[in-house]
């Protein structure tokens, strides 16, 4: 009997002393005067809490809310790349002129980052490569929108360029500067018939080709130098490239820099602020 209540005097102890420790580590409640805090992630999170917000989604917002710093027309040559060893003499690469212009939103007024997006038109003709009825027509190469010339048209393409990427800039001197970026970039083609001997087929094809397989979505990247003119122009060169990466699942078998685009534009800023 004694070994009974020795035993149940233990466990009211070892009950109580959890209680106490339970309670000096517990937040204290609630009142009006201390709200709870808010769990990390919630929609009242602070910003420092939320993942990811404070390195790139506030900055980039606060800079577009602010507006554009600059404003930056631009004419350039790009070259699309066409790396099919089977037809290099029948269908060359597409070289031909861009023209557009881009925005910069600077993420604070010291920092070296900026969001610059830009849109740039391009042209050229294409037709859809390796018909039945051609005398060198090869059943193993695959059909598809190459770029031609004049003669061999088959659809007059139209497309845009848009850049999305985030930039830094470095100071060179008092007048000189270099930028280098990287971001998503975009390829939006349009083909319209452009001779009245090519089957419709082939129009409808070539515009198929341009939207599948995600060939519309090229990573960017962007290397420019800018000389200050005046107070508000700059002067500069931009260097920029638009990667395939499509070629890693569409499965046609060409290198990975198959229809690249690579291109130059001299380029000339106003600022705005």
């Amino acid at each position: 009997m004694c070994s009974q209540k020795r035993l149940f005097s233990a466990l009211l102890f070892a009950a109580a002393s959890a209680a106490g420790l339970a309670a000096q580590g517990a937040p204290p409640p609630a009142t009006a005067e201390t709200p709870p805090p808010p769990a990390a992630g919630s929609a009242e999170a602070p910003a420092s809490l939320r993942p990811g917000s404070a390195l790139v989604i506030e900055p980039l917002a606060n800079a577009v809310a602010k507006g554009p710093a600059s404003v930056a027309p631009e004419l350039g040559v790009v070259i699309v790349l066409n790396l099919d060893p089977l037809a290099k003499k029948e269908t060359p690469p597409l070289v031909t002129n861009i023209l557009g212009s881009g925005l910069a939103f600077p993420f604070a007024g010291d920092s070296l980052f900026a969001f610059e997006p830009s849109v740039d038109v391009y042209w050229g003709y294409y037709e859809y490569s390796n018909r039945p009825t051609e005398i060198d027509y090869d059943p193993s190469r695959p059909r598809r929108a190459v770029p031609t010339e004049l003669g061999e048209r088959d659809a007059f393409m139209l497309g845009l360029l848009l850049e999305a990427p985030v930039t830094a800039t470095f100071r060179l001197g008092p007048k000189f500067r270099m930028s280098g970026g990287l971001g998503l970039g975009f390829n939006l083609r349009v083909g319209f018939k452009a001779a009245a001997e090519a089957p419709n087929e082939d129009v409808a094809a070539i515009n198929a080709y341009f939207w599948s397989k995600g060939r519309f979505l090229m990573p960017t990247t962007l290397l420019r130098g800018e000389y200050l003119l005046t107070e508000r122009f700059e002067f500069g060169f931009a260097a920029r490239a638009f990667w395939p990466l499509f070629n890693l699942w569409a499965g046609e078998g060409y290198p990975l820099l198959d229809q690249a685009i690579l291109g130059g534009a001299l380029v000339i800023r106003y600022r705005l602020r």
